[in-house]
């Protein structure tokens, strides 16, 4: 086809056309804009629509569960969680008490020695173990036996018994201290 239109109308149907293209993609790009509106508003009342009846179901739990018994045992169970927590941290930290007792019961004690109590604690501030053993011994001679046999035990230390332990010869309640390691 051979175009014979002067240049100047060749100009004017080339900008009428780009125009018109102009006009075409615009449109189509504000179409899509409009269904795209109305496709987020018909998701946000359908969430709306899905969201108030959940609100309700939450607002009878929160108000089946403010009662005074539910209250109760809410607080009894945040207690148990914490007791747990502290025996979970006891654990943790590894003291060894059967190991210091297994030590304390293995240090050769002579006849006629009784431990009446024996108090296991951990020492503040370290890691070692205190005990104190209350008891009876029948003979002053026997406790010196039984002082001879700790300072030969290696991990026994700071040990000291008080001075009513040796004031009466015979029939002597002693009380004794020390520290073990606690690993």
């Amino acid at each position: 086809m051979i175009n014979l239109l002067p240049p100047e109308e060749k100009e004017e149907s080339r900008s009428q056309q780009i125009k018109k293209l102009i006009i075409i993609l615009g449109s189509a790009i504000i179409i899509i804009i409009i269904c795209l509106i109305f496709i987020l508003f018909s998701v946000n009342y359908y969430i709306l629509g899905v969201a108030v009846p959940q609100k309700f179901i939450l607002g009878q739990a929160e108000n089946q569960h403010t009662t005074d018994e539910f209250l109760k045992y809410k607080n009894i169970l945040q207690d148990y969680n914490k007791s747990i927590a502290k025996i979970q941290s006891f654990y943790k930290d590894g003291l060894q008490f059967h190991t210091a007792l297994y030590d304390i019961l293995n240090v050769e004690r002579p006849a006629g020695m009784y431990f009446s109590s024996l108090s296991l604690g951990r020492k503040e501030k370290s890691d070692n173990i205190e005990v104190k053993i209350s008891g009876t011994v029948n003979t002053r001679d026997n406790l010196l036996v039984f002082k001879k046999n700790i300072e030969g035990d290696g991990k026994i230390k700071n040990f000291s018994f008080s001075p009513e332990s040796w004031i009466n010869p015979t029939n002597i309640s002693f009380y004794l201290t020390f520290e073990i390691n606690g690993n």
